[in-house]
């Protein structure tokens, strides 16, 4: 497995750093929550610390009390990503992710839109080679395809993420018309999730990847900056329904990335 490719290394290897220097970190209390699972992966870990979920939720208050849930969610997920990405064990490449929408296709028994998101998106366009997780959404939920679902991650080695920006963000109105065409497989037809609202999805996490797709994107010409920054004034009166989310910070971080004034 090549593991500087997984999301969230840097933060793993930072923090059994710091705990094994004793020092109380960001990272130092991520690795301590994810300890019981990262053994079981074999990571050979120090002492860890105790309550770190408390901790670490309070260490990020102190710094910015009105960001801290929205940061802490937000670094969770990282070292969930980590560790899926180590049980995983394999990167799905492009090949990989057309044989995924073929055999998704025969699994389909009425018709059914399904959408990529994330690295699916970037890999199939090309700007990345691989990605850990194959993130898609249905338009409407299928029995047989989500009983499909844990077969085809353990005959494709892929691992299958149902999500999509609408678990984060408010959408942009007009999203579906706006969502790529990718192919039909059988009864399934294949979409990228809206550019737009992957792209404010991305903003509101802000990891480095996100940041280097969203600039792919932009110097592909596939959105405008104009554009997003638009949509992100359309979705902002809804951004309470999302609690995690800090609207100021959300702001400001969508106004330095497409040059709002």
């Amino acid at each position: 497995m090549h593991n500087e490719l997984l999301p969230g290394q840097d933060l793993v290897e930072a923090g059994l750093a710091d705990l094994q220097s004793g020092r109380e970190s960001v990272p130092a209390l991520l690795v301590s929550i994810g300890a019981p699972r990262l053994r079981r992966l074999g990571v050979r870990l120090p002492a860890t610390i105790p309550s770190p979920e408390q901790r670490l939720y309070e260490l990020l208050a102190l710094r910015d009390p009105d960001s801290a849930h929205g940061r802490y969610n937000a670094l969770i997920r990282r070292l969930v990503s980590y560790e899926r990405a180590a049980e995983c064990g394999e990167l799905a490449n492009a090949d990989r992710i057309r044989r995924l929408m073929r055999a998704l296709g025969a699994e389909a028994d009425i018709a059914v839109r399904i959408y990529f998101t994330g690295g699916a998106t970037a890999v199939l366009f090309g700007w990345r080679q691989s990605t850990i997780d194959v993130a898609l959404q249905m338009d409407h939920e299928l029995d047989r395809l989500l009983r499909a679902v844990p077969r085809l991650k353990d005959e494709l080695r892929v691992n299958i993420e149902l999500a999509s920006p609408a678990d984060f963000i408010p959408l942009p109105p007009g999203w579906e018309t706006r969502s790529p065409f990718i192919a039909a497989e059988g009864k399934a037809s294949f979409f990228h999730f809206d550019l737009y609202a992957q792209a404010l999805a991305k903003v509101e996490r802000n990891h480095a990847q996100d940041r280097e797709d969203i600039q792919a994107m932009i110097h592909r010409g596939m959105i405008d900056p104009r554009r997003a920054l638009e949509y992100f004034r359309q979705i902002e009166p809804e951004l309470y329904r999302f609690p995690a989310i800090n609207p100021r910070s959300f702001r400001h971080a969508v106004e330095e990335i497409f040059g709002g004034a």
